[in-house]
Parts: structure tokens; C-alpha cells; sequence
């Protein structure tokens, strides 16, 4: 009987712990929205910026839950399941998101793009284990995104920052090329988080409210640009092709033929943001400095961009221009991004950024 007695509390106390689990365990995570990433090396767990990031985070939900349209998969077959990292560089990210899937955009991505949603300074690039979006040029995101191995902040302003990892950084350094997402769960913890859902509907509503955004920005962007030429070179030749120049100092003799070479060097300064740079012996390529290099140029054939390579096949030996080139004809969408030195932050012209130019033909062969 004694047995019988002493038995019972234990029963209890045990069936109690089973009815109330809840009452005493503490939850995973903070409040937040959260994605669990499933390697073939082990767990990642992602802090999704929604309350910042609306927009590039209801993307990255919808795919991974299947609940907004796409071009890889019908509704509701998560998106990222089965993707491998499919670039790898130490140093810089790991990325994934290209979809094991025949019926994919002409991209290997969603069939669809969306613009860039930059939150400065809050979500930066400052650190190992911040989540961005890649893309082909500003407003090109689809469904590719990386995580950082260090201090990329030279990508801030180009990129979307839209979380970082909360858990996991081991298996992150840990990533080699075609390593394999098994599977992306999104983890809703408190009233915010558990409220936020991604459909087609309302993922395209935010689109095309951002693309809107977008091109009244491009539009005051240009207002602007076009004012400082206006205001400083106002009486700046224009070429046919959009580039402009002013003739600092005349040349002698006449222009140089196709083919030969000529001995170039220039100054240049990014119009809107005065970031300066400078020609480089390597190939004329721009870099940090206030002492330009000269370097061999091959008149006619493209070697920085097609502005500057433009109006050199026009200059005389010994003349100096002033040369302002619009985006379109310097670096486009893509931007330039330099080597990177050791111990040097790396030197980016970002895309769609009207340059400034003082060019020097120094000399021509005979």
C-alpha cells in the first residue's frame, strides 16, 4: 500500500509536466521573424528585418514558403529547398538561391524582379553574418541572397541588407561551393511576427509602390545632376552621344589616328557623392590617390569606358579636357569595383553614377 501512495504524486507531478509544457519553457528566440536554414554542415538561423525591410523580406518568406507566385515552382513548393551555395568566396559571402528547377526564369530565378530597399545606417554590410540580396544592378533582386564573411561595407548603398545571422556563424564559415540547403523554415515568434504573411497580392502591391519610389528618385537625381552642370560647366561642349567636355588646355598638331598609341592620364570625381580617384599605371583603372598615373592607351579600342575612351580618340598630344560622362556611357549598372588591397577599404564606383573627368593626353607614338 505504501508503494501505491508514494507512486501517485510522481504520476502527477509527470502528467502534469505533460499537460503544461508551456507554463515552464522558455521560448527559442526573441521576438522576431526568423528563418532556420538547413545545410548539409548544420543549422543557420536568420533575423529577417521585416518591420525595415517589408518588401525584400516578404520576398524572401513567400519564396521559402511558397506563397507567392514564381516562375520555378507551383504555389506552395518552397522556393529554396534542395538550392546549393553556388558562389563561395572567402573573405566575402556565401550565396545561394537559384532553384533546382527546369521550368526557372531565363536567370536561374523567380521570373521576376524587384527594387533595392537600402535602410542606411541601420542595415549595413560592417560585419561577418549580415544577409543581403545580389543582384545584376540596382533594382534587379530576385531570389539570389548572400551572407557576409567580413566586413563588406563597401557594398553599402548598392545592396539590401535585410537580416543576419542570430545562430549558426560556425556551419556559415563552414559553406563550400554546391553545399546544399536542405530546407528553409520561417519561425514567427510574438503577435508582429506571427501577423506577417506574404501572398502574390500583397508582395506586388509593395513592387510596384517601391518601383514608383524608384523613378521619382531617379528623376530628382537627375534634376540635380543636370543643375550642377548647368552651374558649374554651362558652357560645356555636348557630344551626340551625351558626353560633355570643356577644352582646358588646346594641343598641338591633329588628332592621332586609330590605332596609335597614346600616353593618357587622368583626375575624376563621382558628381553627386565627391568621391575622388585617380588613373593607375595598371591599365588606366581608377583607385584612390590624388597623383594620377599615366598609362598606354590604344586609341579606338575600349579601355576605361566608353565616355572617356570617346573623347580621347578626339584630343590632340598635350591637351586637357574637362569631361563629364553620364552614367550610361561610364559604368552603367554595374559600377566598378577595384582589386582589393590588403588592409585597404576597396575602391567602388557604384552603378549609375555621373563621373567628372580632367583627362591629359600626354603623348602620342610615332
Amino acid at each position: 500500500m505504501r508503494l501505491i501512495r508514494l507512486a501517485r504524486p510522481v504520476l502527477l507531478i509527470l502528467a502534469a509536466s505533460v499537460i503544461f509544457p508551456a507554463a515552464c519553457a522558455k521560448p527559442k528566440y526573441s521576438e522576431g521573424l526568423y528563418a532556420e536554414v538547413m545545410t548539409n554542415k548544420g543549422l543557420i538561423v536568420l533575423q529577417l528585418e521585416f518591420e525595415k525591410t517589408l518588401m525584400t523580406v516578404a520576398n524572401f518568406v513567400g519564396l521559402a514558403e511558397g506563397s507567392i507566385d514564381n516562375a520555378a515552382f507551383p504555389p506552395g513548393r518552397p522556393y529554396f529547398n534542395g538550392t546549393k551555395w553556388h558562389r563561395v568566396v572567402a573573405g566575402h559571402v556565401i550565396q545561394c538561391g537559384i532553384p533546382k528547377s527546369a521550368t526557372a526564369g531565363s536567370d536561374g530565378g523567380p521570373g521576376y524582379e524587384f527594387p533595392n530597399e537600402i535602410v542606411l545606417p541601420d542595415l549595413n554590410h560592417g560585419r561577418a553574418g549580415m544577409v543581403n540580396m545580389a543582384n545584376g544592378g540596382p533594382h534587379t533582386n530576385g531570389s539570389q541572397w548572400c551572407i557576409t564573411l567580413g566586413d563588406r561595407s563597401y557594398l553599402d548603398g548598392d545592396y539590401t541588407v535585410f537580416g543576419h545571422v542570430v545562430e549558426g556563424m560556425d556551419v556559415v564559415f563552414k559553406i563550400v561551393q554546391d553545399d546544399v540547403v536542405q530546407r528553409v523554415r520561417i519561425v514567427r515568434v510574438g503577435k508582429a511576427a506571427k501577423a506577417f504573411r506574404s501572398t502574390t497580392e500583397s508582395f506586388k502591391k509593395m513592387v510596384e509602390a517601391a518601383k514608383v519610389r524608384v523613378a521619382e528618385a531617379d528623376a530628382k537625381k537627375k534634376a540635380v545632376e543636370d543643375a550642377a552642370i548647368r552651374q558649374n560647366w554651362p558652357n560645356a561642349v555636348a557630344l551626340e552621344n551625351g558626353v560633355r567636355y570643356v577644352v582646358l588646355h588646346e594641343g598641338k598638331g591633329k588628332v592621332a589616328a586609330r590605332g596609335r598609341l597614346a600616353k593618357v592620364a587622368y583626375l575624376g570625381r563621382c558628381l553627386l557623392s565627391g568621391k575622388t580617384f585617380v588613373s593607375t599605371a595598371e591599365e588606366g583603372q581608377p583607385y584612390w590617390g590624388e597623383t594620377p598615373a599615366p598609362f598606354d592607351f590604344e586609341l579606338g579600342k575600349t579601355k576605361i569606358n566608353p565616355g572617356v575612351d570617346a573623347i580621347v580618340t578626339l584630343m590632340k598630344k598635350g591637351e586637357r579636357r574637362l569631361v563629364i560622362v553620364p552614367a550610361l556611357l561610364g559604368y552603367k549598372t554595374s559600377g566598378f569595383y577595384a582589386k582589393q588591397h590588403p588592409n585597404e577599404k576597396r575602391f567602388v564606383i557604384s552603378p549609375n553614377t555621373l563621373l567628372v573627368y580632367e583627362i591629359e593626353l600626354l603623348d602620342i607614338a610615332k
